[in-house]
């Protein structure tokens, strides 16, 4: 599914009105309906306030507002005291609104009223040109939707989410159900801005389907049906020969779990054979059978259709040098995690020096030391940082996180819909690499391993807190469940 900025968005509705005629009015009242027909599926009729700002998503408001009384609420906006502020469109559905005797307050009602007569609020104040921060007025009317005990529906973003970015600077309304319009806002999938939306709907408000899908996106998040699309299948004649081999390079004393991992999430994924490249004589007690090892000395890359890099590596010398041949190899597919970024990191101008196809999978820290920047720089600009790096390097970069990215050269930035709490523990991303590396080994293409190994690790792991809980996971708990997302 497309994920669109502001712009974006803007731009679709603008062809809309310009090429396909559709009034302006016309896709308020759409959106308004779509709004009316949520509210209308799950709440019975009772008491709710309409809380409208200053632009067209108070015309939304207001339109929504005639809807609902019509179907028995009792409806009550909001508004502005400059009442001659909206743009034509709003006014005149706000003017439909008062002619049919809805009841309309002030917002100086509205911040002296805790609103707890009502059984339902709906965000009408600011949509998605918000940017900055929120104060005066604005941020009291939202601390007092915060503050009702009454469910909170969002007209298409949360006001005080800004929709490019999903930041928050000051009070945002945190909302039971946010309905968004045409398609889902980049804001709305990213934190902090995802986890003030609760809910989201996407409704096309009959918006024309060649604008929908025809008009390019910079962002996207892949369903259900499209992740099956990347999965390779199976022939009925099939070997292990035909499934890929990969080979997972890491383990050190003490973190010699790490590589395992690795390893038997690249066989639950599919990958037909996995070998351990490990420092010669180390010892691997807990290797499975499955697994099979190898010392550094003994690695033929062209038996490999896939590498991974870094899992319990450590950082000493002999890893480094190492990592040094495996940067300059060609025709084979790369990924780097762990100490293999941390490596990475102490390189100049490493990417200079690359060849053929690379992954990276760093979480924000490994990042930072990647970029040069704090943990806290990086989490404040996620978007921005990994599309400048992933073209800068020319690799594959995997931002790991809440609502992990994707980014590649000449393609959109992927958002990740999967994953839970529960994944904030140790090995985790050892698992996730092993995930990816099996797809890589299947001989699915980099952007698209990466993007399915993500998706499908974050499934796991919901399958995993379904059953278990969000506390006290464990990162083998993942494994049993990854052919379960295969399906």
């Amino acid at each position: 599914m497309k994920v669109v900025t502001a712009h974006e968005m803007r731009t679709i509705d603008r062809l809309a009105m310009e090429g396909f005629h559709y009034p302006e009015i016309l896709l308020m009242e759409h959106a308004a309906l779509a709004l009316w027909r949520e509210i209308c599926s799950r709440f019975v009729p009772g008491k709710v306030a309409i809380v409208c700002g200053k632009g067209n998503n108070a015309g939304d408001g207001w339109a929504l507002a005639r809807l609902l009384n019509r179907s028995g609420f009792a409806v009550t906006v909001f508004q502005p005291e400059e009442e001659g502020e909206l743009p034509p469109p709003a006014q005149q559905n706000r003017m439909m609104a008062l002619g049919l005797g809805i009841n309309a307050l002030s917002w100086s009602a509205l911040l002296s009223n805790p609103l707890l007569s009502f059984s339902l609020v709906v965000d009408a104040l600011l949509g998605t040109g918000f940017k900055g921060k929120v104060s005066g007025d604005l941020a009291a009317a939202i601390e007092v939707i915060n503050n009702s005990s009454a469910p909170v529906v969002a007209v298409d973003i949360p006001s005080g989410v800004e929709a490019d970015t999903g930041r928050i600077n000051g009070p945002a309304v945190r909302a039971e159900l946010t309905v968004t319009f045409g398609l889902p806002k980049v804001g709305l999938m990213v934190y902090p801005g995802r986890e003030h939306a609760g809910e989201i709907i996407v409704d096309p408000i009959d918006l024309p389907t060649p604008l929908l899908e025809g008009t390019a996106a910079s962002f996207y998040s892949l369903a259900p049906e499209e992740i099956q699309t990347i999965l390779p299948r199976r022939k009925p004649e099939a070997h292990k020969g035909d499934h890929g081999h990969l080979l997972v390079i890491g383990g050190c004393p003490g973190m010699t779990g790490a590589p395992v991992l690795t390893g038997l999430a690249g066989l639950r994924s599919g990958a037909g054979l996995v070998t351990l490249g490990v420092r010669e004589g180390m010892l691997l007690p807990e290797k499975p059978m499955e697994l099979m090892v190898k010392p550094w000395s003994q690695l033929k890359w062209e038996d490999y259709r896939a590498v991974v890099v870094g899992p319990g590596l450590s950082t000493n010398a002999d890893g480094a040098e190492l990592l040094k041949t495996i940067l300059c190899l060609e025709g084979i597919p790369r990924l780097l995690d762990a100490d293999a970024l941390n490596l990475l990191a102490t390189m100049e101008d490493w990417w200079q020096t690359v060849k053929g196809r690379l992954l990276l999978t760093p979480h924000p820290g490994e990042m930072g030391r990647l970029s040069g920047l704090t943990t806290s720089q990086v989490q404040a600009d996620r978007l921005g940082l990994v599309r400048e790096k992933a073209d800068l390097w020319d690799v594959t970069l995997v931002l790991k996180g809440a609502a992990t990215l994707v980014s590649s050269k000449g393609e959109p930035i992927y958002i990740n819909s999967t994953g839970n709490p529960a994944l904030a523990t140790g090995g985790t991303g050892d698992v996730l690499a092993g995930m990816i590396g099996g797809l890589l080994a299947q001989g699915v293409v980099p952007v698209q391993a990466a993007v399915a190994g993500v998706y499908l690790h974050g499934k796991a792991g919901d399958l995993a807190a379904a059953e278990i809980g969000t506390t006290g996971l464990l990162a083998g708990d993942l494994l049993p469940r990854i052919p379960r997302t295969l399906r």
